[in-house]
């Protein structure tokens, strides 16, 4: 599955805010709204996506806007997890009322691509136009079942299943390699266990 740059940025941007955690691998919904933890978490977030928000990247973030990115996560991940095409549909529809994107097209790069909120739009507004689209842009092109949750018992990170076959089942290659190394362990310990 391929996609233009711009728009595989936006949902790796998507998929990174949904795996937003804090330091101490705390998942920002479940950080407390006013704390500095969550707002160390939702700067650090911003900071690494600087070229995303490059003209508000320094613009101190109100609490507001710490929460509405703490939300946005939140959001995501639950359009992720949603089990049946109905779901699905309605959870990414209520994140696409939520973040109003309103696609219009720029060529400010040289290359014709969408833009989904006005250029000197906040932070969060921008930010939610453009990790919605990118979800909806998944789902409504190549199926719901391209966003998944990581099967690795430790892991519960969303990732977008790029495979030909839509087969992935992991996040990444380090928790297929774990799985598959405990699964292997464990079959080894019962054959060892089963001829003692």
């Amino acid at each position: 599955m391929e996609y233009d740059t711009y728009n595989a940025d936006a949902v790796q941007l998507a998929v990174d805010l949904a795996n937003l955690t804090s330091a101490d691998d705390v998942a920002v919904a479940d950080l407390t709204p006013a704390s500095e933890e969550l707002r160390a978490t939702c700067e650090t977030f911003v900071a690494t996506h600087v070229d995303w928000f490059s003209e508000l990247a320094d613009v101190p973030m109100t609490d507001v806007e710490v929460v509405e990115i703490a939300e946005l996560s939140h959001c995501l991940r639950d359009v992720a997890e949603a089990s049946t095409d109905q779901e699905s549909v309605d959870r990414l529809n209520a994140l696409l009322h939520q973040c109003r994107p309103a696609p219009r097209a720029t060529n400010h790069d040289g290359r014709m691509h969408l833009h989904y909120s006005d250029d000197d739009a906040p932070l969060t507004e921008q930010l939610g136009a453009t990790v919605s689209m990118a979800f909806a842009n998944v789902i409504v092109r190549q199926g719901r079942n391209r966003i998944g949750i990581c099967a690795a018992t430790d892991c519960a990170d969303v990732f977008v299943d790029t495979s030909r076959n839509r087969s992935r089942r992991y996040c990444s290659e380090t928790c297929a390699s774990r799985t598959t190394v405990s699964a292997y362990r464990k079959r080894q310990k019962a054959g060892a266990a089963k001829n003692a």
